[in-house]
């Protein structure tokens, strides 16, 4: 067990037992906890959303992870840095469609401006696959703690005088983290002679950091889309953002050809789906390959010479048929006529006779 460890398990320890302290004094002096005490705020009044997001958790974060070595490196080393992102459930359903997810919601999570969002989805095609953007994420966030590790040596270089920074392989680690200190020299204050330029570097090291670990991408929706809500999750009520339905850009913007493709080739469900609940839109859900087929068929020249021979033929039919029909109506009313006549000359001998 390492030494920083067992200052971990000693501070809990007094942690606990301050903790148990006062609760025994509240129980002897002021009935606790049937006594709850006086209301921190007016339950009357109307939540604020700054309130509404003091009151939910935050997300635990592993960074520096527990000495838990897997191999002989991380035995030499230690654990090495990974980030503990929030995890994205996602679920189909018949009426919310075949992209919904929800995350859970915590007091410490982060979103991408719609715009950058927007941008990303749009020019670098990442609407549904993001594995690129999480390996990025992850790689940057690994390359911040490993820049905080320089720092931090670099830090310590300063109470060892008899080291000279400034020989190899010391002067490597100067010229990776002086010109961040070069840069924030005119920036940070100085207290009683102190110079505050490493906490404040990192401070916002180990801030931007903590961000990415908890940033959440909503692709293919926009951060805004999200919907806040309460599920029961695993026997508990918990907090989440819900993203279902039509994400608006593809409603703005055309949905991509490799996803339209795959709709209609392998997940015919999908695209069935689309068609029955926003045909109305005036969005396009047929792929690029399918439009090109029938538009070169409605305009093939062979295809509308072949039409046109048709039509001539079906005209040249139709007035034959016309031709000989007539023929033959005339030669019915001649006969009918003729048949007239004779009933009448008949009729009228008769009579005369």
């Amino acid at each position: 067990m390492t030494l920083e460890r067992k200052i971990l398990e000693f501070k809990l320890a007094t942690i606990e037992k301050i903790s148990s302290f006062y609760e025994i004094v509240a129980k002897q002096f002021f009935n606790y906890p049937q006594n709850p005490g006086m209301l921190v705020t007016d339950p009357d009044r109307n939540q604020t959303m700054t309130d509404l997001v003091a009151r939910l958790p935050r997300h635990a974060q592993n960074v520096p992870a527990a000495p838990k070595p897997q191999s002989l490196l991380e035995a030499f080393v230690g654990n090495l840095p990974s980030s503990t992102t929030i995890e994205k459930v996602f679920y189909e359903h018949k009426h919310d469609g075949y992209y919904n997810f929800y995350v859970e919601n915590y007091s410490n999570i982060f979103f991408l401006p719609d715009w950058l969002s927007q941008w990303i989805q749009i020019h670098l095609d990442m609407a549904i696959d993001i594995t690129r953007l999480e390996v990025f994420r992850e790689s940057l966030f690994v390359g911040l703690l490993l820049f905080l590790s320089l720092l931090q040596f670099r830090i310590q270089l300063y109470w060892f005088l008899t080291i000279n920074p400034y020989t190899r392989p010391w002067v490597y680690v100067i010229s990776l983290t002086d010109w961040i200190f070069d840069v924030m020299a005119g920036f940070s204050p100085i207290i009683f002679g102190l110079d505050l330029t490493s906490a404040i570097i990192s401070g916002l090291v180990g801030k931007f950091a903590d961000a990415l670990n908890h940033l959440v991408f909503t692709m293919p929706f926009l951060p805004s889309e999200g919907q806040p809500g309460r599920l029961l999750i695993d026997g508990r009520m918990k907090d989440v953002i819900l993203y279902r339905y039509l994400p608006s850009l593809w409603y703005s913007h055309p949905i991509p050809d490799d996803l339209r493709e795959f709709w209609y080739t392998e997940r015919p469900e999908i695209f069935k789906f689309m068609k029955k609940n926003y045909g109305h839109l005036d969005i396009e859900f047929l792929p690029n390959r399918v439009l090109k087929e029938m538009y070169e068929k409605q305009h093939d020249p062979t295809i509308v010479a072949n039409s046109l021979e048709n039509l001539k033929n079906i005209s040249s039919t139709v007035v034959c048929e016309s031709s000989i029909y007539i023929n033959e109506m005339n030669h019915l009313v001649n006969q009918k006529q003729l048949i007239l006549i004779n009933f009448l000359e008949n009729s009228i001998d008769k009579i005369t006779f």
